[in-house]
């Protein structure tokens, strides 16, 4: 196993590294269909609930009806007594066996201190936390048994929303903190304050993201089975981390990683929900080795609404001075993010962060200062959802520059323009620490403002306007990190993945990776990578992915980085192999292109030693941990660029018609020119935008978490949080720019990109089509009930007609 850096990191790829050479297919940037779409749709795909055996129990799991309380005991001899009921477990039940309390949250300064039991003992802090766990022969038992718990409560008032939290006499959820601020960071550059002071013009708003959640379609879950014998646990869930999950479970059940076998399925969706370590997870583990028997947990839909991961709630007060031409000067941004309750490991404040770290977005703000103070209240946790705290940034940067562009009465087009960040320089280090490496952002604008047709946009508005009609623009400049590969003083995050290529004695291939699909084409995509790299037909290659036995160590699937370090990955280990074969090929006489060669040399390096170069090695396979060019930090980068990360960029502009008198939203037409680096498959870059346009739309128009003063959640099932359907989703046109980057095979991230672009595109648009009614849209919320709101404070009254349509 070698570990590889690669390119230089001074300068775009060489194509002779990116294209093969003559003779070689090439499948990469090809529509190929989808390897495993026949399995995905046909019914033969194997999740979770497929993974059945002999003598399986399932879990049932009591949890807190109050917001905030202390457990003051637990009966459960009701509960063990009921035919059927294997185990009623505790914590201290759980503590006798072995298990151990979890601590590893943030390498940040600053961080509360934080341990966590896999069940709450002695206080729940929000409705639907785990307390008492019961085994039975089948999941109708163990609910009944649920039911049979006598749990006594002291109910402690609840904290409900930032505002509450933050009061000088608010109750604490951890009375050691001394206060319910769970982070606290500030970002100041030296004259940040003079600057926006002596600024030709001023813009003081307040913008706010609302709580929302991811909704995969298959719920979190666990499985597991524990070998006495060997004294070894195996866990399936649908994981996207499952090697990093290895590591929790061991330690939190008190065993070596080599004793724990992590095994993620075919996976219902994840969307960052599934990137999380939950409770649960280790609660399997540790039951299946109390019990003895094979063990099964699975979320239904309440618990996946009211206790799993919830997303986005932020609230940002921004100062910005700008000068005549609508050039942003400085910005000021204080961000106060509401984390419920924060026991997530590090996804659970880790948005926070990238919120912070992305406010400049694609503009060139010289002075950006901020605030994070990042907050624990009685709600649901809060934590990883396509996007990642992106959106949230987004929308804030994207206002802005609306609202200077209607201050100055200038085109939004032509602000974005003039804040964009300059072609000139490369790389470009933001404000927020990231490192910029993509195209030229002005010319990917302009062709977004001839895609879209914007100008024929304009003047259709102008005529709807002269109908009594209410049509509007909205306009999202999306420049994003993926990839993370954060480097601080505090050490390093996702900065490798691993993959391995072997080549079998038939010439066919095999692709094991440290990422995990959970729907996005991985066995395609990669397939199509290491076909290319190697020349051969990508129907050759199989993929797999998801069991930390079958390979060492992977960081697994977030943050846009499964084509850039997966494939960075992959990329490295075929070429390498590819080396090798040509090598081989020589000695041979023969030329690796040529039919049949290719099996030729495959046959020979695994059966025939006496025919390969002197001192070669046998077999076809090759280990690779990849790192994209990483270099330790200089003192003044610690302080600026802590991330290497490669950046997409991607222009969206939507045009929607808004009917005042219902608040319904009609999106007309949405085109995004993206700028992914080297396409992999369009088809699938095009299925990954249209998807997550489909649930930025939803966040913004359709969906909302709520709870009552008291920490009730009022979203319990799928009648009370609302998604879209087919029909509410229009196509999105995507029109594909490349710039390689300066990873292997030249990819950059973008299944984030739709999620992060539509929200802020959709308020900017919504908002744009109000506007004569005097309408100003400071929030996420397009709910029809919230734009009927927003009318009515602007004292607009709808015709009689218009009320008895909406009647």
């Amino acid at each position: 196993m070698t570990t590889t850096e690669w390119p230089p990191k001074i300068g775009a790829p060489d194509p002779a590294d990116v294209v093969p050479g003559p003779g070689r297919p090439r499948s990469v940037g090809q529509r190929l269909e989808r390897k495993e779409d026949p399995r995905l749709l046909t019914g033969t795909a194997h999740y979770l609930d497929d993974h059945d055996v002999e003598g399986l129990c399932h879990v049932a799991i009591a949890r807190s009806p109050l917001a905030h309380a202390r457990i003051l005991g637990v009966d459960t001899a009701a509960a063990r007594a009921l035919p059927g009921v294997i185990a009623v477990v505790t914590q201290a039940d759980l503590e006798a066996a072995g298990a151990q309390r979890f601590d590893h949250l943030l390498y940040l300064p600053g961080v509360q201190p934080l341990t966590w039991g896999v069940l709450a003992d002695d206080r729940v802090r929000f409705v639907g936390e785990p307390m008492v766990a019961v085994v039975a022969t089948d999941r109708a038992v163990a609910e009944d048994a649920v039911e049979l718990l006598d749990i006594d409560y002291e109910e402690l008032p609840a904290v409900i929303g930032t505002d509450s939290a933050l009061r000088h006499d608010a109750p604490l959820l951890y009375p050691h903190w001394g206060t319910n601020e769970f982070l606290h960071l500030e970002a100041e550059p030296p004259g940040l304050g003079p600057v926006l002071a002596g600024a030709p013009h001023r813009l003081q708003e307040r913008f706010e993201s609302h709580r929302i959640i991811g909704l995969p379609l298959e719920g979190h879950g666990a499985q597991a089975t524990w070998d006495p014998a060997q004294g070894r646990l195996e866990l399936v869930t649908p994981s996207q981390q499952p090697h990093q999950l290895r590591t929790v479970v061991a330690e939190v059940c008190g065993l070596a990683e080599t004793k724990v076998r992590v095994i993620s399925p075919d996976i219902g969706g994840g969307f960052g929900n599934k990137q999380h370590f939950t409770r649960e997870e280790c609660l399997v583990g540790l039951l299946a080795r109390i019990t003895g028997r094979p063990v099964r947990w699975s979320q239904d839909r309440t618990e996946s609404l009211t206790a799993s991961v919830h997303s986005r709630p932020q609230v940002h007060h921004v100062d910005v001075g700008y000068d005549d031409g609508g050039r942003v000067l400085a910005m000021r941004v204080d961000v106060i993010s509401d984390l419920g309750n924060p026991v997530l490991y590090f996804s659970g404040v880790g948005p926070s962060l990238v919120t912070v770290g992305s406010l400049s977005g694609g503009y060139d703000i010289p002075l950006l200062g901020w605030t994070l103070s990042a907050v624990a209240t009685n709600t649901c946790p809060v934590g990883a959802y396509r996007g990642f705290g992106g959106p949230q940034a987004h929308l804030t940067t994207e206002r802005v520059m609306d609202l200077i562009a209607a201050d100055l009465g200038l085109d939004p087009v032509e602000v974005r323009r003039r804040n964009l960040i300059p072609l000139e320089i490369r790389p470009y280090f933001s404000s927020g620490g990231l490192r910029v490496d993509t195209g030229d952002l002005d010319a990917q604008l302009l062709q977004a403002v001839d895609e879209f047709d914007y100008r024929g946009w304009r003047a259709r508005q102008a005529q709807a306007r002269r109908e009594g009609r209410f049509v509007g623009i909205g306009i999202s400049s999306l420049m994003q990190g993926t990839a993370p590969n954060q480097h601080s003083a505090a050490g390093r995050f996702a900065s490798l993945e691993m993959a391995t290529v072997s080549v079998f004695p038939d010439g066919e291939v095999r692709v094991q990776v440290g990422t995990k699909s959970q729907g996005q084409g991985h066995e395609t995509v990669f397939a199509q990578v290491a076909a290319t790299a190697l020349g051969v037909d990508p129907q050759r290659v199989s993929v797999s992915d998801g069991d930390t036995d079958a390979l060492m160590y992977g960081q697994g699937t977030f943050g846009s980085r499964s084509a850039v370090m997966g494939g960075g990955a992959v990329t490295c280990a075929a070429e390498k192999l590819r080396e090798r074969m040509v090598s081989i090929a020589a000695h041979l006489g023969r030329h690796l292109d040529q039919p049949g060669v290719f099996e030729e040399v495959a046959a020979t390096a695994w059966w025939h030693p006496h025919r390969l170069p002197p001192g070669a090695e046998l077999g076809l396979t090759a280990s690779v941990v990849y790192t994209p060019g990483f270099t330790e930090p200089t003192p003044d980068e610690l302080g600026r660029a802590n991330h290497d990360e490669t950046c997409g960029s991607h222009m969206t502009m939507v045009a929607v018609e808004v009917d005042p008198a219902t608040g319904r939203v009609q999106i007309l037409a949405a085109v995004m020119v993206s700028d992914c680096g080297v396409v992999i498959n369009p088809m699938v870059v095009e299925g990954q935008h249209q998807g997550a346009f489909a649930q930025g739309l939803g966040n913004v128009l359709f969906e909302e978490l709520t709870y009552s003063p008291e920490g009730q959640p009022l979203a319990t099932t799928l009648l009370d949080y609302t998604i879209p359907s087919a029909l509410d989703v229009p196509r999105l046109r995507v029109v594909h720019r490349e710039t390689p980057s300066e990873t292997a095979g030249g990819f950059r991230g973008m299944g984030e990109a739709g999620i992060t672009a539509t929200p802020a595109a959709l308020v900017g648009a919504v908002d744009d089509a109000l506007r004569p009614l005097g309408v100003r849209l400071r929030s996420t919320r397009l709910r029809a009930r919230h734009l009927r709101a927003e009318v009515r404070a602007a004292g607009y009254r709808p015709d009689a007609a218009a009320w008895a349509a909406l009647a």
